[in-house]
């Protein structure tokens, strides 16, 4: 007896014999699902990757700021002990000190250097007075014992490569003062105090470059109040400051601006800034006087930071 063959494709053939028809539709679900195994491997070679996102270093590495390594007595200087000082002599040079109460200056061209002041008076570490001209704070340690209030004041200074700590504020900022690679840092918190690196009510020819403004006390989670606080309470104006190339972390604005500000020429240019703030980086930024170049950016990304 003949039978009838069907070679096609995907159609059973008319063989009655099972065995050999179970054979060739093995051999077809081979071939469709080779077929779909290669189609498989294509679209998948085809598909975009997931990115791998790395964690990036930031822009400056913090090293490049001043710290407790770079400022201050330089490592191997030898101390003499010295009580509360008062430098009423032209050109006076005090270095090789270790002094243990506060430091008023009268004369003109006084240089302190080498040196670490201890002073816990709740009024200034250095007071230029108003016959000061120039004075000089150069590799100093200025500790403030957890109750000082104010680093120095007012007016006619450099400091220089300043470590300067345990004070309710930094500096204040006036006529003719500079402050450059140094650190200001674990400022005191002290009942109803609020707290600045820096701060200025007044003043023309003002120079701030290069420091690190530690103002958050990751200990408390505090921001504090401010890393520069703006105001000119005690006189006419404040005029061309300059805050360039600093390391600004925390307060509660970063960059306080009173309402009452009278200014010009404030510029702020080449500043990183840190995230451990209460409400933003600058109060007012549109405050007549203000200049902020697009040069200030987040620490950790290089960002600029749109006020």
């Amino acid at each position: 007896m003949s039978y009838l063959r069907d070679e096609s494709v995907g159609i059973a053939p008319t063989s009655p014999d099972p065995g050999r028809g179970g054979r060739r539709w093995m051999l077809v679900g081979v071939v469709v699902l080779g077929v779909l195994a290669v189609g498989a491997v294509v679209k998948l070679a085809d598909a975009p990757r997931s990115r791998q996102v790395t964690p990036t270093a930031p822009p400056t590495p913090i090293s490049y700021w001043p710290s407790a390594a770079t400022t201050g007595v330089p490592a191997g200087t030898k101390l003499r002990d010295s009580g509360a000082l008062s430098l009423r002599t032209d050109n006076q040079v005090v270095t090789g000190l270790n002094i243990t109460g506060c430091v008023n200056v009268y004369a003109r061209n006084v240089r302190i250097t080498k040196s670490k002041i201890s002073c816990g008076s709740p009024a200034y570490a250095i007071r230029t007075m108003s016959t000061a001209v120039n004075l000089v704070v150069e590799d100093v340690e200025i500790d403030g014992l957890g109750r000082n209030g104010v680093t120095i004041c007012c007016g006619n200074y450099t400091l220089r490569r300043v470590n300067m700590y345990g004070m309710t504020d930094g500096p204040r900022l006036g006529t003719n003062t500079t402050v450059v690679d140094s650190y200001i840092h674990d400022l005191a918190r002290l009942p109803g105090t609020h707290n600045d690196a820096l701060q200025i009510t007044g003043g023309v020819g003002v120079v701030v470059r290069r420091n690190t403004l530690q103002v958050y006390d990751a200990a408390t989670n505090d921001p504090l109040n401010a890393c520069l606080m703006l105001g000119s309470e005690t006189a006419p104006s404040t005029r061309n400051l300059l805050f360039e190339n600093n390391y600004c972390d925390g307060g509660n604005w970063s960059i306080g601006v009173r309402t009452d500000l009278v200014g010009a020429n404030i510029v702020f240019k080449d500043n990183k800034f840190g995230r451990n703030y209460r409400y933003g980086i600058i109060a007012r930024p549109d405050q007549a006087g203000i200049i902020w170049e697009n040069t200030n950016v987040w620490f950790d990304n290089g960002r600029p930071v749109v006020p």
